[in-house]
């Protein structure tokens, strides 16, 4: 553990052959930078007051300004030219909100005694899968596995995705 400024400097001059002159810089982050943070809080805030799985807000100006947010301002702001096809698209993504009725069904009704804990989404465009998962206590798991492609005749904004299979699985009891 590094206890002084001194020391802490001595161990990047070694480590990274710092001069004792050198000046350290930092990247400052652009304005869109944080315009696009401010925007995602203010999204986040919204879902949370939306009861898990009604996905309506509660008034007219939420609904508003949700929609304000996601469908104009936050895509005018994105730094990633063709995100469907970005490698950053692919990964795990946690679902805080949906208007899809067949999962908000799921996430309010759960599984006979084991109510919803998550719902989440993987992303592999390379190897062209989208799997979404809705998970509930007691290791219960609903799973609806898709093929998937970015729209090669669009901006790069969009992607196909085609259901392939499903899977329920409530205690030792496993669909199909």
């Amino acid at each position: 553990m590094v206890k002084d400024i001194s020391t802490l400097l001595s161990m990047l001059t070694f480590m990274c052959n710092i001069a004792a002159s050198s000046t350290l810089t930092f990247p400052t982050p652009s304005l869109p930078f944080f315009q696009r943070k401010t925007l995602k809080t203010e999204l986040l805030r919204l879902v949370q007051k939306s009861p898990p799985g009604s996905g309506t807000f509660t008034s007219d100006a939420d609904t508003k300004r949700f929609e304000s947010i996601f469908l104009s301002e936050l895509p005018a702001l994105n730094p990633t030219p063709n995100p469907a096809r970005s490698a950053l698209f692919s990964g795990e993504w946690e679902c805080v909100w949906t208007n899809e009725s067949e999962l908000n069904a799921a996430v309010r009704s759960g599984l006979p005694g084991k109510p919803w804990l998550r719902t989440y989404q993987v992303i592999d465009v390379p190897g062209q899968r989208l799997d979404n998962y809705i998970e509930f206590e007691r290791g219960g798991l609903l799973s609806v596995g898709s093929s998937i492609a970015p729209d090669e005749e669009g901006d790069g904004s969009r992607f196909n995705f085609r259901f392939e299979e499903a899977a329920v699985k409530w205690g030792a009891l496993r669909v199909p």
